[in-house]
């Protein structure tokens, strides 16, 4: 957490507001379906509260952005996401009319688009779902997409559309897609998608393996998961808006991910790694893998999915089911094995990847996908404690936090993934570790205890 000083200022700018979603709109003809301006928005001043920041940042150099609408609780994700190919933040914000979904570029901060108003569906609440109600409020959210060589910004909410007094309606996952590269005020998406959902409940907290609704892109595409009465998984054409569910593959289990090659999914039995038709993932066991491989033990797991690259979990051959987890990592649509490394606890929830994918992680796991290196960061003689990997930047600098329980403030932790065997270093006390790490700018996001979030976007040295 910030020091005090920090944590005080930053209440004050949550309540004020900075940078908010009616600033002006960047100079330009407007995209897709945007209102013409012909006032700059002005430069953004720099932070106001200064966090502290790995040595790499400069807490006074950059720009921030604070969400003030938002409740202190909720069971959604952040409503932020990056685009790491075009170097964009983006978030969800509320004017008079609706949500909006505002896109600025990370390094000056200029505000690339804004989006027009827009009422998202009924919320589970609002329909009268009790268990939604309360810590597990669901908040519209925003994910970015790449596909056919552009990024796209979606904005997303889930709710019940249509129904009245008489009528259920129907739940769903509604999609507003905007390209990237769209400019100007009040820009209409380029395309809106409703895709029905039967999901058992609100998400769970970051970390808790739930995930009971996800919409991301994992290396091929739009995708939307939901856990229910029947788990599904569909591929989104956010040009198109063609939807490809998960249909004869997923007879075999669940669909985790859909490549150019078909959809993987981890069997209902032992949740192992499988293209039905194509490929099993013990076809490809890594080395020190358990050698007494069938298709009825419990090697080759499905743990997540980040950039186009599986991790699975395996056993050494040493001790059978209770000898010590390997981690390995396959290539999403071949299954080929590309690095392994004996490790405990990879979380299935946290997978991230640098902007540029060489370099990805899950929890305590890390890989350099170059150099087909595994780093394990698990607790141990000589460690106290696990360390979670949070972020990375392009060079193999991994930002993590130390898994010490509920009600502890966490250590921020510096792990150098391009070289060695990738050896945690405990930075100050205090230290906030970035959310994502963009090419020459790191996110940053800070909660108030109270209401709202703030979003600062600072500058690498």
């Amino acid at each position: 957490m910030p020091k005090v000083v920090a944590g005080a200022a930053l209440a004050g700018v949550l309540l004020t507001g900075c940078g908010g979603a009616d600033d002006p709109a960047p100079t330009g003809k407007g995209g897709e379906g945007g209102k013409k301006t012909s006032t700059a928005p002005p430069t953004p001043s720099g932070p106001s509260v200064l966090l502290t920041v790995p040595p790499a940042y400069s807490a006074d150099k950059g720009w921030e952005q604070s969400l003030a609408w938002m409740p202190a609780k909720y069971s959604s994700k952040p409503p932020v996401a990056v685009g790491a190919r075009s170097g964009t933040v983006a978030y969800v914000n509320t004017t008079e009319d609706g949500y909006v979904v505002q896109v600025r570029d990370a390094s000056s901060g200029r505000i690339r688009f804004t989006s027009e108003p827009w009422e998202p569906p009924t919320s589970m609440a609002e329909a009268g779902n009790g268990t939604y109600d309360g810590d597990e409020a669901e908040l519209p959210s925003v994910s970015t997409a790449f596909q056919d060589g552009r990024e796209y910004v979606v904005l997303w909410a889930h709710g019940v559309q249509g129904g009245d007094a008489l009528a259920k309606g129907k739940e769903v996952v509604r999609l507003l897609v905007f390209p990237m590269d769209a400019s100007g005020s009040a820009v209409a998406p380029k395309r809106r998608i409703d895709i029905p959902v039967e999901v058992y409940g609100p998400n769970s907290e970051k970390g808790k393996g739930q995930d009971d609704l996800r919409v991301e892109d994992y290396g091929g595409g739009l995708q939307v998961h939901w856990n229910g009465l029947k788990k599904g998984a569909v591929a989104v054409d956010v040009t198109s808006g063609t939807i490809d569910a998960c249909a004869d593959a997923c007879a075999e289990g669940r669909g985790q991910v859909r490549t150019a090659k078909g959809w993987v999914v981890s069997n209902y039995v032992l949740d192992l790694a499988e293209m039905p038709g194509s490929w099993h993932i013990q076809d490809d066991a890594p080395p020190g893998g358990w050698s007494m491989i069938d298709k009825s033990s419990m090697d080759g797991q499905y743990v997540s999915t980040i950039g186009g690259h599986l991790l699975t979990r395996w056993h050494t051959e040493a001790g059978g089911n209770f000898s010590t987890p390997l981690v390995a990592v396959h290539d999403a649509a071949t299954g080929k094995l590309e690095a392994s490394i004996v490790c405990e606890r990879p979380r299935g929830d946290d997978a991230v990847s640098s902007p540029n994918g060489r370099f990805i992680a899950d929890g305590t796991v890390a890989f350099d996908l170059q150099r087909r290196h595994g780093t394990c960061l698990d607790a141990g003689e000589s460690r106290k404690a696990d360390v979670l990997v949070r972020s990375i930047t392009d060079d193999g600098t991994a930002y993590g936090e130390l898994a010490t329980g509920p009600g502890k403030d966490p250590g921020a932790v510096e792990i150098d993934l391009s070289a060695g065997d990738g050896a945690p270093r405990l930075l100050p006390d205090g230290t906030r570790v970035p959310e994502w790490a963009l090419p020459g700018a790191g996110v940053f996001l800070t909660p108030n205890p109270v209401n709202g979030l703030l979003i600062s976007v600072l500058k690498q040295k």
